[in-house]
């Protein structure tokens, strides 16, 4: 149960994120991948203090609650969020948002179904249930930025790099998604 509690807090919080870059972008992009940056460096000072024991008020309790046991507290967060700067650096703020959501959706929908109905390991611990639940829920919210064709394009990409990544797919999936986008809008197909 813990890491279904723990699939929706990451599908909230990346969608929350999405939303902040979303908002930002009117203000000032700059202003967007400043803020993140901050964010990775006060999160890495936090997340190293509560590696070592010390009591971080309400970030000890959430690690606690939702941060995997017998890993680095924050470890899927801060490479998230390396991810998030590195598709604003290099496909702006637009594409980051869409790579961002398919991150939080695909990603949740994925562990979410895969611990209640997966039956087939295909890869590792990961259910070909899990996959497919992950891939169609990615392409319903793609289908809210591009057409279908690209929609199950970007969907299926993304969940295979979920089922594949030999590294943390919090990093991979919204790289890989920014990519195709970017090649993508690049031959005017979106």
């Amino acid at each position: 149960m813990k890491e279904i509690y723990r699939q929706f807090a990451h599908m909230l919080f990346g969608l929350v994120i999405a939303g902040f870059i979303y908002y930002v972008q009117f203000i000032n992009e700059a202003y967007a991948t400043l803020t993140l940056i901050a964010v990775v460096f006060v999160g890495v000072l936090i997340a190293d203090a509560v590696y070592r024991g010390i009591n971080v008020p309400l970030f000890s309790f959430l690690i606690e609650k939702l941060e995997r046991k017998d890993t680095f507290p924050g470890k899927g967060t801060i490479y998230f969020f390396i991810a998030t700067l590195f598709c604003l650096a290099f496909f702006g703020s637009t594409i980051t948002i869409i790579a961002i959501v398919m991150r939080s959706v695909l990603d949740s929908a994925t562990t979410i179904a895969g611990i209640n109905f997966g039956r087939r390991k295909i890869f590792g611990k990961k259910t070909l249930e899990g996959t497919l639940c992950g891939i169609g829920a990615g392409f319903v919210i793609m289908l809210f930025f591009t057409g279908p064709l690209n929609a199950i394009i970007l969907a299926t990409a993304a969940g295979v790099t979920e089922l594949v990544s030999p590294v943390d797919d919090n990093l991979t999936i919204p790289v890989v998604t920014g990519v195709l986008l970017w090649l993508l809008a690049g031959v005017r197909i979106l």
